[in-house]
Parts: structure tokens; C-alpha cells; sequence
């Protein structure tokens, strides 16, 4: 006798099908951020300014190629590397003429009145001579203040006075991110700042983003290593007690959603742009990216005078237009902004109909193989 196949089963595997494509429907597609019409719902709620580049917001993003020392460092006409300070030694040499022997000499006749050092005072000391006031003499208004002199002690003599090398008072300081950090001197041959850098032998990675500074006086001022290669006038005369410190500029954009590699990107040069960002990223993703909605994030800027934080200010760049593409190029980022890329809509689409698919698919399967235990239990039955 035959049984009636037992339908019970295919009527589960049915309705557990139609609860899963209920849940499906209500349930959040998983994406990278907000869509265009989410950002323009935001702008409309105030909750931030989205605004379309322009080639005029594109300019004002953008400073000049090479930057300059201030006048006050440009300014200075001469090095004074000539001029005795504290800290520098002096060597004197005499040659008495007559042989009256007031100063011991050596075979040759000289009279070596040895090396002093001038001392925080201005002054130096010498044997026999005395003192005198060298601070901002030249070496050869010091020979001339010496030989004045030697006139009252000898009848006739010549006289030398050198500089000592081991002792420098006109140094400067050259520290950082260098092959050979250290004190230097200033000397006639090494007076800029190009000859005690070329000493010291910065860490040439990338002179774009080597960053020069110079404090003087208590005041700080910067520039890049390739301003100083760009412009002369920014190769600068140096001064006593300078400091020069070398160092890597390291500054960062986030770049976010749609594009070919999420995180985030070294600025690697002045005025790097978004198109560079989004080079360095990989480009847009073209599974998923929507073209129209590549938006650069600013940070909101501080109120003044007690007054609420401005709102967040958001360029969006559509790069179906080929111009727009024109303007990504031209417009500068900054530390602490950040490039997000909107998901296509059909993208939503395609992740319901895969999903949807899946879940079809796991159902028919079901359904099979309850069909399958429903054809062998009716065949049992039937023997």
C-alpha cells in the first residue's frame, strides 16, 4: 500500500526560506562610510559644510614652492668670522730688531709669547706686553694695538698675531638628523650656511622634506634643504652661537572608503595633493567607488571670542568631470585631513542580490535534501 509523501518537512524549509529573505531585507548592508546622498542630507542638517571644489579654494590651498628666511637673517652683510670674540685663541710672535734682548728668542730669533685665549671679558693677556681689549678687533687691529706696544719697550721689532685654530670663539652648533653633528667654527672658508651643512652632512632621503632650522637672538626660523638648493639668498651668513638643527618633516593624510588601500599616507612633498593621496592609495576602487563623491575632510576651526566651533568644512571632488580631475591635482592637503570615497548606490544592489543569492541558494539546498529524506521515507513505506 502507498503512503502520501510527508509534506511537512518542505513546508519548514519553506517558510524558514521566506523568514530569511525578511531578515535579509531589514538588515544593514555592511559599508565603508556614509554615500553621497547621506553627506548632502548632512550638509542640509547642518551638521557640516559640504561645498564643491573650485579652482579659486584650489589656489588658496596652496603656498609657495620655496619659502625664504626672514630679512633679518638675509640681511646680514658680513659674517664678522674676522672679528676676535671671547673664547678665541691668539698666538703673538716678535722679532726684535737691534738685538737689545728684552724678549727671550729662540735660534732663529723669534720670541714666541705663546697662545692666550680671550676671556669672557673681551680681553687677552700676554707676557711683558700686557693686556688688551681684542672682543670685535679685527687680527690686523690687534697687530696694530701690539706693535703700538712694542714701540715703548723696543726700538724696532716685527710682530705677528695669528689665530689659533684648536681655539674658536665664533662657533656654531649643527645637530639633528646628520651624518656628523657637532660644534663648528667660522671661519673665512666656512661663513654659510650651505659650507657647515655640507660639514655636518645631512641625511639626503628626501631634501623636500628636510627640514633647516635656525634659532638666533631666541627666534626660531625654517626652511626645507631644497629652498636653500632653490634660492641663494637663503643660503645665510652665519653668526656666533647660531644653531642649526636638521630635521625629517613626517606628516600624515587618512585616506578612507572606496579606494584601492585604506589608511594612512606620508606627505612626501610641499603642496602634495589629493591626486598624489589618491595615487599613493592606489587609485579608487573600481568595484566599488562612486567617482562623484571623493570628499576632503577638514578639521573644524576654533571659535573666537567665546563663539562655538565653526563646522567641519567638506570639498567634494566629482571626478566624472575632468576638470574636477584638474583641481584634485592642484589643491594641497595637510596634516590631520582626511579623503574619504563614497560607495557607488549599485554597489548596494549588488550586495542584496549577493546576499540574496546565498540565501536562495542555501535554501533550494535545504529543500533538496528534505525532498531526498521525503522520497526514501515514501519508498519504505511503499515496500
Amino acid at each position: 500500500m502507498k503512503v502520501p509523501a510527508l509534506s511537512a518537512g518542505r513546508h519548514t524549509a519553506r517558510v524558514m526560506l521566506l523568514l530569511a529573505v525578511l531578515a535579509l531585507a531589514g538588515c544593514q548592508l555592511p559599508r565603508s562610510g556614509p554615500m553621497l546622498r547621506e553627506m548632502t542630507g548632512a550638509h542640509d542638517d547642518k551638521d557640516v559644510i559640504v561645498m564643491p571644489v573650485s579652482r579659486e579654494i584650489a589656489q588658496q590651498s596652496r603656498v609657495p614652492e620655496v619659502a625664504d628666511f626672514p630679512a633679518r637673517y638675509r640681511d646680514l652683510t658680513e659674517a664678522g668670522f674676522d672679528r676676535l670674540v671671547p673664547g678665541d685663541g691668539i698666538n703673538i710672535r716678535v722679532w726684535e730688531r737691534g738685538g737689545l734682548g728684552v724678549f727671550a728668542a729662540d735660534p732663529s730669533g723669534v720670541s714666541d709669547l705663546g697662545n692666550q685665549e680671550i676671556d669672557r671679558s673681551g680681553h687677552v693677556s700676554f707676557p711683558i706686553i700686557g693686556k688688551f681689549r681684542a672682543e670685535g678687533l679685527t687680527l690686523a687691529q690687534l697687530h696694530d694695538a701690539v706693535l703700538a706696544r712694542l714701540s715703548k719697550l723696543v726700538i724696532g721689532a716685527d710682530v705677528s698675531v695669528t689665530r689659533v685654530d684648536s681655539a674658536r670663539g665664533q662657533m656654531v652648533t649643527v645637530q639633528g638628523n646628520l651624518t656628523k653633528p657637532g660644534m663648528y667654527p667660522i671661519t673665512q672658508t666656512s661663513q654659510r650656511l650651505s659650507s657647515v651643512l655640507a660639514q655636518a652632512a645631512p641625511v639626503q632621503e628626501n631634501p623636500e622634506q628636510l627640514i633647516i632650522s635656525l634659532r638666533r637672538d631666541n627666534q626660531v626660523a625654517s626652511v626645507r634643504l631644497s629652498d636653500i638648493y632653490r634660492n641663494q639668498n637663503n643660503d645665510i651668513l652665519l653668526r656666533s652661537g647660531d644653531v642649526i638643527t636638521a630635521y625629517e618633516s613626517k606628516e600624515f593624510l587618512t585616506v578612507l572608503g572606496a579606494a584601492g588601500q585604506q589608511g594612512r599616507v606620508a606627505i612626501s612633498k610641499r603642496n602634495y595633493s589629493v591626486l598624489d593621496a589618491l595615487a599613493d592609495s592606489r587609485g579608487l576602487d573600481d568595484t566599488l567607488a562612486d567617482p562623484r563623491s571623493v570628499f576632503l575632510f577638514t578639521p573644524a576651526k576654533a571659535g573666537v571670542d567665546g563663539e562655538p566651533d565653526m563646522l567641519p568644512v567638506v570639498y567634494q571632488f566629482d571626478l566624472t568631470r575632468p576638470e574636477h580631475v584638474a583641481l584634485a591635482r592642484e589643491f594641497a592637503v595637510a596634516e590631520g585631513q582626511a579623503i574619504y570615497i563614497a560607495d557607488a548606490p549599485f554597489t548596494q544592489v549588488q550586495k542584496i542580490l549577493s546576499a540574496f543569492r546565498v540565501t536562495m541558494s542555501a535554501g533550494f539546498s535545504a529543500t533538496k535534501a528534505i525532498d531526498s529524506d521525503t522520497s526514501s521515507g515514501s519508498s519504505l513505506v511503499t515496500q
